[in-house]
């Protein structure tokens, strides 16, 4: 019996974070409306230079998440330099500061973002 709630209880917990993780997940996504073009892009662009090395040519989708959050700062940037440091940001708070690794790993990243999003960020 004891076996069984020690499970029981973990599986709940299990189920609590990963409801948790889709409603994050469909949140982004509802604040992203009318963005997906340039998250689409900004995601194509994260797998081609896959700054942490998760690029295993099948999971295409794997950089969406930092895609999307990347996206919705965009508006915090008022410059490539910015970029650079948002894009940074993302990925030590998805990873963590070794995965993530330097700031300037991301230079060439945010100067294609930044060409990407020219004109569909409100000044």
């Amino acid at each position: 019996m004891r076996r069984w709630f020690a499970r029981s209880t973990r599986s709940r917990d299990w189920d609590r974070k990963v409801e948790a993780v889709r409603a994050e997940s469909l949140a982004r996504e509802r604040a992203l409306v009318g963005q997906e073009e340039l998250v689409a892009r900004v995601e194509e662009l994260l797998f081609r230079h896959d700054p942490i090395g998760i690029n295993f040519e099948e999971n295409t989708d794997e950089y969406r998440a930092e895609a999307q959050t990347i996206v919705m700062r965009l508006p915090e940037a008022a410059d490539v330099d910015d970029l650079r440091r948002i894009v940074h940001e993302e990925f030590v708070r998805w990873f963590d500061a070794q995965v993530a690794g330097p700031p300037e790993r991301y230079a060439a990243i945010a100067r294609e973002i930044w060409a990407l999003s020219e004109g569909t960020v409100s000044e």
